[in-house]
């Protein structure tokens, strides 16, 4: 593979709320790392590529199948932080020789990429990253369980304040996946369902003590967490309501709120509470996972890039370097 980190990483949709959000966590991480901006909106991609310096951009035609791009333009990482319904942007990525991250995807929407890896297993990486925030909850949540024997449950529960500066192409993201999707997915009883009223729904304690009604989402962390452990019932749910720092007047942060029920190594046996509070809000904490994704498949993680595969994050990225970097940029990372 041909995959280096002297060749610019390519974040496509790069002026977007997630798209510009992770240029600048790579450039916190790996101030030296070169960044390509791909974007529609040259005016925006030009000022992004100033800020952070170390950057160059291009204008980006997904609808063509080289995107539009100078047929010598060479990159290290291909991160769509867009939708892509043509696949032409794996194509690219593939053609390239390099990893490939889709950002976008919900659990019903994965068997074109899929099918694609099955006739192509030894092309290069691609990362199924449709996860909620960036992976980050899933992550955390892997990382919690290894405290434990046995876990019977891990029930994920996302608050959204109505302030937080969402980013337009999640919003179309989770409106689409609500629109077109199936039933949300979860894992019940040890087994896997779509799931209907009142299953679909559960009551999400927040940070402050607050309940708010959740709904169950069809998003990838439940394939993820529901395979990586022996969980009967996994669940991720969204509620929308004021969050415990917009009503201290501080602005609003995102809050994840994790429960593990199962059994500790430590021999307690019972529902276990964690918390992950970001004060940038969820498009923050989304570009946090990406960026930690990207480094981890530039080797630049502390382990070495693949050469080929399908993955899920938990298959590629160590948990605890996750909460590292979360704790670093400022997440809140706390037993409850």
């Amino acid at each position: 593979m041909t995959t280096t980190a002297n060749h610019p990483v390519l974040v496509l949709g790069g002026t977007g709320s997630l798209g510009s959000r992770t240029t600048r966590m790579l450039r916190k991480l790996h101030p030296e790392l070169p960044i390509t901006i791909g974007a529609r909106d040259m005016e925006k991609a030009t000022t992004l590529a100033a800020e952070v310096g170390n950057a160059t951009t291009v204008k980006v035609d997904i609808k063509s199948p080289d995107l539009g791009l100078d047929p010598g333009a060479r990159f290290s990482v291909v991160a769509t932080a867009l939708r892509d319904h043509s696949l032409n942007t794996l194509r690219y990525a593939q053609a390239l020789g390099v990893p490939y991250i889709a950002l976008s995807d919900g659990v019903f929407e994965l068997g074109p990429i899929v099918a694609h890896y099955a006739h192509h297993p030894k092309a290069s990486p691609i990362l199924l990253l449709g996860h909620s925030n960036g992976g980050s909850p899933t992550l955390a949540a892997l990382h919690f369980a290894q405290e434990f024997d046995t876990v019977e449950a891990i029930e994920v529960g996302i608050l959204f304040d109505p302030g937080d500066p969402f980013g337009a192409v999640s919003g179309k993201d989770l409106e689409r996946i609500a629109k077109i999707g199936p039933l949300p997915l979860v894992k019940e009883g040890g087994r896997w369902q779509w799931a209907r009223e009142p299953l679909s729904k559960r009551t999400i304690t927040t940070v402050d003590g607050s309940q708010h009604e959740g709904h169950a989402a069809g998003l990838q962390d439940v394939l993820s967490l529901g395979s990586a452990t022996r969980a009967a019932r996994v669940r991720i749910d969204l509620a929308a309501g004021l969050v415990a720092s917009t009503k201290q007047g501080q602005g609003p942060s995102n809050e994840v709120i994790i429960e593990i029920t199962g059994k500790r190594k430590s021999g307690e046996s019972a529902r276990f509470r964690y918390e992950l509070v970001d004060p940038e809000g969820y498009a923050a904490m989304s570009a946090r996972g990406a960026a930690v994704a990207i480094e981890t498949l530039l080797g630049l993680a502390g382990r070495s890039s693949p050469e080929m595969g399908l993955f899920l994050p938990e298959t590629l990225i160590e948990p605890a370097h996750l909460i590292r970097r979360l704790e670093t940029f400022g997440v809140t990372v706390r037993a409850a």
